[in-house]
């Protein structure tokens, strides 16, 4: 693009620079815009490569060195041929002024009417042949002609009847003006109708007089039109300011919300700066497409909303610098993970290896990706370790569970027959038929859940009935929660989480027990005191606490081990 531009200028400085030099400036903006581009483009890149803004050095390329010279040429042109247009047009003056003179001269005549006429129209025609006069002196030396021309007129006595004609023919042909004027109004192009303007009063000066009775109507007329088409071509340029103004305004919100989105960004997520990136972008396009403002305030408003954004996109780099850092310490931990679980994907040791991997699997959990391009693929590299595993498990367990159908009519046999219990039963009969329940061995994993849940209901809601101690209530139901969890598609995770509950719980009661200790120790010299009465009191309940945990964890553990060895058994 850039060598097509260069081909134009200097197809154009083959040609005259007058009038070549608005077509010159249009290249010359094409141009900068094209490289403005590039140095945008060049700088983010820099940017992005890890560079600073203010560090960047754009130097100039062998076309624009070659563009700025064609143009230095032309700008060497132009100003010759202003001066040898300025030397022509002071020659024209002189011409002009010595036809004025001369037709001065020639109103003065009346002995030779025609002999006038023909030399006038000699002058006339010199006047039209002659060129150009600088504008600052044209309408003084064409209202000084317009006055000769129109003394001659009426000053010489010529034939009344051709004096008359012409006064009649000027009047209609400046009639016609004033309607080409009026047309202005309805041109939507204000260049065309200043350039139209311009022309038409040209015209209008080199019309002749017209009748002295009609000369101030159609004088009014011109004028009122003239002042009309320049109060519009006023109200198009007030309306193109008052538009810049609005522009201005709109983009100062621009900044303002582009500095909102800056200053929020403290301590922000990946998230959000994906998020706040995108908005800056937005912003970005907006300004695009908000047009020019003020020609004082569009370069200083334009400087301090780039800076806004170097600000913003060197934030950003920074913080995906460190985040990198996290990402590469994040990658080697899951690489070992996955080095760990392949090893692993091929054991026959079940219930091992289930707990190892679902160590592995916790471990994982603790260092989420937060954003790393790198974790699907690596979450997919492990995840597809562990799959071989747990689907080499399920499909022995499959092949296990056609042993488990004359357990699954055994228990059947009792699930109908705790459907008979009512609350009369006695208690040792039910828990004779819970150990004959569990003794009863594993069903198929399909008809687990379904049996468990229907035994368990049943034997909640007739413990429920009955009319018992609470503790005592609270234990054997505690049991038979810890029985349905051994019954339970997933027993191990359920009983394994349900130790580290307890665990935890035991852990806290401890530290109250402590905390309940220290303070007893402020008052030891204080015997019988309620304050110290009182921690002793918790401190016993604490321990009750205790020993109740205590009996539960019991209880886990061994529904824990009896899920090991049926695992060590099966394998």
């Amino acid at each position: 693009m850039k060598t097509e531009l260069i081909s134009k200028l200097e197809e154009l400085l083959s040609r005259d620079a007058g009038e070549v030099a608005n077509d010159v400036r249009t290249l010359q903006k094409e141009y900068q815009k094209l490289w403005t581009l590039e140095f945008e483009k060049a700088r983010q890149a820099f940017v992005d490569e890890g560079g600073k803004s203010k560090e960047f050095e754009y130097p100039k390329q062998p076309e624009d060195l070659k563009f700025e010279s064609l143009i230095d040429k032309f700008s060497k042109l132009k100003k010759e041929n202003e001066a040898k247009q300025a030397s022509e047009q002071a020659k024209n003056l002189v011409i002009r002024q010595e036809i004025i003179s001369k037709i001065k001269d020639l109103s003065k005549l009346s002995d030779n009417v025609g002999a006038a006429i023909k030399m006038l129209q000699e002058l006339q025609s010199q006047w039209k042949e002659t060129g150009s006069v600088s504008s600052h002196k044209y309408k003084e030396i064409q209202a000084e002609y317009s006055k000769a021309i129109e003394d001659f007129y009426y000053n010489l006595k010529i034939y009344r009847d051709l004096q008359e004609h012409d006064l009649k023919r000027n009047f209609e042909n400046k009639t016609e003006l004033i309607t080409k004027l009026k047309a202005i109004m309805s041109v939507d192009n204000i260049k065309e109708a200043e350039r139209l303007i311009k022309v038409y009063r040209n015209e209008w000066e080199e019309i002749g007089p017209v009748p002295n009775e009609k000369w101030d109507e159609i004088k009014q007329n011109y004028k009122a039109v003239l002042d009309e088409v320049y109060a519009k071509i006023k109200t198009h340029y007030h309306g193109i300011e008052e538009k810049k103004e609005n522009n201005l305004q709109f983009k100062l919100s621009l900044i303002e919300k582009a500095k909102e989105l800056v200053a929020s960004m403290e301590g922000a997520g990946m998230k959000k700066w994906n998020e706040a990136t995108e908005k800056i972008i937005a912003l970005q396009g907006d300004w695009k497409t908000g047009g020019r403002t003020t020609e004082k305030d569009n370069e200083k408003i334009w400087a301090e909303f780039r800076g806004i954004c170097d600000s913003f996109f060197e934030m950003k780099k920074g913080f995906f610098a460190s985040m990198n850092e996290k990402f590469a310490a994040s990658r080697k931990l899951k690489n070992e993970l996955i080095v760990k679980a392949e090893a692993l994907k091929d054991s026959t040791d079940w219930q091992k290896t289930g707990l190892a991997l679902m160590k592995l699997q916790d471990e994982w959990k603790k260092h989420p990706g937060n954003g790393d391009k790198e974790e699907p693929h690596l979450f997919q590299k492990f995840r597809k370790a562990c799959n071989a595993f747990f689907d080499a498990k399920k499909a022995h367990f499959e092949t296990v569970d056609a042993s488990f159908e004359n357990n699954l009519k055994v228990k059947e046999e009792l699930l109908a027959k705790i459907n008979t219990f009512t609350e009369n039963t006695s208690r040792d009969e039910l828990k004779a038929l819970a150990t004959e329940w569990n003794n009863a061995g594993m069903v198929p994993l399909k008809d687990k859940k379904r049996m468990n849940d229907a035994f368990y209901a049943k034997l909640d809601e007739l413990y429920d009935k009955m009319h018992i101690d609470k503790s005592e209530k609270a234990t054997i139901q505690y049991k038979t929660k810890i029985e349905r969890m051994a019954g339970s598609e997933s027993a191990f995770d359920a009983l394994r989480k349900e130790a580290e509950y307890l665990k935890k719980l035991s852990d806290e009661i401890n530290n109250n027990i402590r905390t309940y200790d220290n303070n007893l120790g402020f008052f030891k010299h204080s015997k019988g005191s309620p304050l110290m009465k009182e921690f002793e009191n918790k401190i016993e309940a604490e321990k009750a606490k205790l020993l109740e945990i205590k009996t539960k964890r019991d209880l886990v553990t061994e529904e824990l081990n009896k899920i090991r060895e049926a695992t060590k058994t099966t394998a």
